[in-house]
């Protein structure tokens, strides 16, 4: 039983670092996600202002049009002036040409703000890419460093897992199967604890007396009836006169 224990201890020591790395690789990417949303939401903005950049520039050439026209009409009415033969058509020619030269004025001046506001619009657009840009870059260079420090800790796990198969190859089927159910279906993070004055250390809780004494003896290897876990005591793992020598503990 001893060294099932030793055994199980080493296998639970490897999986126990391995667990560790895991979260960490799990981990780097999500602190990347608040960066992640700034710079989907700048974009989103962006975007917004890019759109309305083009509809702007979409009524200005409209405008552009009317102004066009209005100027032509502009000039018809005023040809029409030089041709009046009566004071009738000469007022009328007049009002037509005042019409006009009034509405042209007012579309010259739509045409200005409009074109301020185009001015105004492209500038903001322009740094607001060179930001969006910034970010994207400085986004890229730690997605870069991640990846690279994730890669590092996979070949962390590599090493650490080297000799793992042939540790779980010299425990018992019975015991392998109740550490894999404590501490990886369960999510308990460890399938075996000692017990300390009485106390489970895996569950914190009291274990029976008679329990206790059984694991007193260091004849079997048992439970613990609240968690489940495997229970030992620690003087179950000291060698005593006439004990084999141990076993050289895996690399980890």
């Amino acid at each position: 039983m001893k060294e099932q224990l030793r055994l199980l201890l080493q296998l639970q020591s490897i999986d126990s670092k391995c667990r560790e790395i895991d979260a960490q690789i799990k981990n780097l990417p999500v602190k990347l996600e608040p960066a992640r949303r700034d710079l989907a939401k700048l974009e989103a903005m962006l975007g917004a202002e890019k759109a309305r950049l083009l509809e702007t520039e979409t009524w200005k050439r409209q405008q552009e049009t009317l102004h066009e026209r209005e100027s032509d009409a502009f000039r018809q009415a005023k040809t029409k002036l030089n041709a009046s033969r009566t004071g009738k058509e000469f007022n009328a020619a007049t009002r037509e040409m005042d019409n006009k030269k009034r509405g042209i004025l007012e579309r010259e001046a739509e045409i200005k703000k409009v074109s301020d506001a185009v001015v105004t619009t492209s500038a903001q657009v322009l740094a607001h890419e060179a930001d969006v840009e910034q970010i994207r870059s400085a986004l890229a260079a730690d997605e870069a460093d991640v990846a690279s420090r994730v890669a590092v800790l996979r070949e962390e796990v590599t090493r650490i897992s080297s000799g793992r198969d042939e540790l779980r190859a010299g425990i018992t089927p019975a015991l392998l199967k109740n550490y894999d159910a404590i501490g990886g279906k369960r999510g308990y993070g460890f399938g075996i604890a000692p017990v300390i004055k009485g106390v489970c250390q895996g569950c914190h809780t009291a274990v029976p007396p008679q329990l206790n004494n059984i694991l007193a003896r260091g004849e079997s290897v048992e439970t613990c009836p609240r968690c489940g876990r495997i229970i030992y005591r620690l003087e179950m793992l000291e060698d005593k006169p006439g004990d084999p020598t141990p076993a050289t503990p895996a690399a980890t």
